[in-house]
């Protein structure tokens, strides 16, 4: 077997001892394991973790023996005093599938040669990842229209997913992970799956059919998917510190005050915290009110009330902390008699409580998500008043009886009854037995004792936190090489456009600082938000609008970015349309058509100017494809809706005509009705939560939300 020969100059320096059996087993970071994809054309970074000062020999090989003799050569690493080891593998073009080995490097002196392949060396063991396939990687990220599955129901493509089986797609799901400081490594059972059905199901829709669609127009190049997204998540919590606080304002003194929060936490905050939090819960018993309450004659006629379930919080404070007491009277009516076996139900109850019934303690749980389910004893209840009493020791976050369901609140059991009878023409007495049901859900009576404000501890942030997901889920990725993303969201952002239009190129330039990549300069492409909500009959400045306008104008103006219109796909009632096939074949088609450059791809028309021809009284939007710039071809309608005008500052009205002469001017809306001298005119398009609009390309395809000013002509 050929062999190769590696100076190994630091084995000599007797940082890098023979391997023993106490050596920490190699590993390949998840990203890097069996069914992999790995970016082509570009250097290929590879990690993982190994016993600190070992050296390590890292190849790429054929999956059959004799290929390896032709393997690139391999690259050689040192793990560092942490056990962590990185190397560079030469780029190479699309391919596979391929076997990713790390081994250990014997021990021995400056130009000691390695054996490839030779397995049986005592010192060569090392990790090993099969099936590895060399393509694109995609990033798919966003909120719950990018998370949303199979599982969510679809209405194209339900048979893709259910039947196909791509045998050069692969897909990575990056699970929901939060975290306050960036972290290195992703939880070590995460890994790559091959593009089934049974793995496919649980993936990103909009992610699978946009890597389908790539995938049927170059069948040789391998595909990657990963996921990385968060339902209800805004575009702040996918931006890391740096890229934030580099907004300035607002918002960048808020992404700097975390950052302090974190790196205090990491240098000692996190023991000075377990500290704060033991002396605090030392002083809970000192505000302990007692079990006087429990009492049923107990007197609560200055507490307050409150109806439950419901958290505390909601009619305590937002932050309390502490003890609450609650008490609820019901009454058993006098013909029902003697109570047999009864259970008392009050669902969860956080963190902590202790349940009397008529004073006597029929329960206590320290769980704040288990159901409370307790019998009550029997003799406990009686004819006439009785009464519930919880009292609730809340340590942090919500707290009470919590559940949603309010049908878990209540008193099941049965009673016996006599009852006059005539059985065979006698008078008898005769125990009937009937179902007891009270519910309890209702005005309770409560009373607060608040506790000093709890330590806090920044160490699970929420989804909602500026950093959070990208720390927890975006950072562990970064330094991997990938061809771009594709990013759906702005759901939790609507009203917040112009921060947005600030957020949205942070966040891109930080991915192209953190990823490695090729010349196509890591695109990201972006989804258009879809119709959704209400359509109104008179203009309105629709918040949805200007949160669309905003994601096309991004898409046009970030470098390497574009953005997939979606209008017509939406649900008056669903903020997740389930047609998600549309939506990842119309980002696949702008990946097409401007990362890889394949021609004749229908896409989207985008507004380049608007003109006021005071002459004609005529308003002139022209439109140009959004990737060759070229005039784009609109299909003729002389009676299209939607459009609006403003003039000289007054209200938007509806257009009195507006239409597309496709014989004579193919790329321009004209717009009528505007007639007179005006110096300011503006128009717009689709301008409602859920318009009624029907401007299309020749091809079908949607035009988006927009809104321009009119450049003034002939004023002379």
């Amino acid at each position: 077997m050929k062999r190769i020969t590696l100076l190994l100059a630091l084995l000599t320096a007797g940082l890098c001892p023979g391997r023993t059996d106490a050596a920490a087993p190699v590993t390949l970071a998840p990203m890097f394991r069996d069914h992999a994809v790995l970016q082509r054309d570009v250097p290929l970074p590879i990690w993982g973790t190994a016993e600190p000062g070992m050296a390590l020999v890292v190849r790429l090989d054929e999956p059959d023996h004799e290929a390896m003799e032709t393997a690139a050569s391999p690259v050689s690493s040192v793990v560092d005093a942490d056990g962590r080891w990185r190397a560079e593998l030469p780029a190479r073009p699309a391919g596979g599938p391929f076997t990713l080995r790390v081994d250990y490097a014997p021990a021995g002196e400056a130009g000691a040669t390695i054996a490839l392949g030779d397995a049986s060396a005592p010192d060569s063991a090392g990790a090993v990842a099969e099936d590895i396939l060399i393509g694109d990687v995609w990033l798919c990220s966003g909120q719950s229209n990018m998370d949303m599955n199979y599982g969510w129901g679809l209405t194209r493509g339900k048979e893709d997913i259910e039947t196909n089986v791509h045998a050069r797609i692969r897909l990575f799901d990056d699970r929901n992970r939060t975290a306050l400081s960036p972290q290195r490594d992703l939880p070590d059972d995460y890994g790559w799956t091959t593009c089934d059905p049974a793995h496919a199901k649980s993936f990103s829709a909009v992610g699978y059919f946009f890597g389908q669609a790539l995938q049927e127009a170059m069948p040789d190049v391998p595909i990657g998917l990963v996921e990385a997204s968060w339902s209800g998540s805004p575009i702040k919590t996918w931006i890391p510190y740096e890229a934030a606080e580099a907004l300035g304002g607002d918002f960048g003194k808020q992404a700097a005050d975390r950052r302090a929060i974190a790196e205090a936490w990491e240098n000692g905050g996190a023991e000075q915290f377990q500290i704060d939090l033991a002396a605090w819960m030392d002083k809970l018993p000192a505000i302990d009110p007692g079990d006087a309450p429990a009492a049923p004659d107990f007197d609560d006629s200055d507490w307050q009330t409150a109806k439950l379930p419901e958290i505390t919080e909601k009619h305590t404070s937002p932050d309390f902390d502490g003890w609450v007491w609650y008490r609820k009277t019901f009454v058993i009516e006098k013909d029902k008699g003697a109570v047999g076996e009864v259970s008392l139900s009050l669902g969860p109850v956080d963190d902590q409580d202790w349940t009397y019934v008529n004073g006597v303690l029929v329960g206590t749980t320290n769980a704040w998500d288990a159901s409370r389910q307790y019998v009550i004893p029997a003799g406990t209840l009686h004819v006439g008043t009785n009464v519930v009493a919880v009292k609730v020791l809340d340590w942090g976050g919500h707290s009470g009886l919590w559940t949603k369901d309010a049908s878990a609140l209540a008193i099941h059991g049965s009673w016996r009854h006599c009852r006059n009878m005539v059985i065979d023409g006698h008078n008898a007495r005769a125990m009937v037995r009937k179902e007891l049901d009270i519910p309890l859900a209702g005005e309770w009576k409560f009373k607060a004792f608040p506790a000093e404000p709890r330590p806090v501890d920044p160490s699970s942030p929420s989804s909602w936190d500026i950093a959070a997901c990208h720390n927890g889920m975006v950072a562990p990725l970064f330094g991997m090489a990938a061809k771009g993303a594709i990013w759906y969201q702005g759901c939790s952002d609507v009203g917040n456009a112009d921060l947005y239009a600030k957020q949205f190129p942070a966040m891109v330039g930080a991915w192209r600082e953190g990823f490695v990549h090729d010349g196509a300069g890591f695109p990201v492409y972006l989804v258009q938000l879809a119709a959704f909500k209400e359509t109104h009959a008179e203009p309105l400045d629709s918040a949805w609008a200007r949160m669309r306008w905003t994601q096309m104008q991004l898409g046009e103006t970030v470098p390497h970015c574009g953005t997939a219109v979606a209008i017509d796909v939406g649900a008056h009632g669903d903020i997740h349309p389930k047609d998600k096939k549309t939506v990842g074949e119309r980002l696949a088609a702008l990946a097409l058509a401007q990362t890889y450059g394949r021609e004749g791809r229908s896409l989207s028309p985008v507004p380049s100017q608007a003109s006021y021809d005071w002459a004609s009284g005529h308003v002139t939007i022209q439109f140009v494809d959004p990737v060759s710039r070229k005039p784009a071809k609109l299909r003729e309608d002389f009676g299209l809706r939607g459009f609006e005008v403003s003039v000289d500052g007054g209200d938007w009205k509806w257009a009195e005509k507006s239409f597309v002469n496709e014989k004579m001017f193919p790329d321009t809306v004209f717009v009528e009705g505007q007639d007179g001298v005006h110096t300011n005119v503006c128009v717009r398009y689709a301008w409602d939560d859920y318009p009624d609009c029907n401007l299309v390309s020749a091809d079908g395809l949607p035009v988006g939300p927009f809104e321009l000013k009119a450049k003034i002509l002939d004023l002379e």
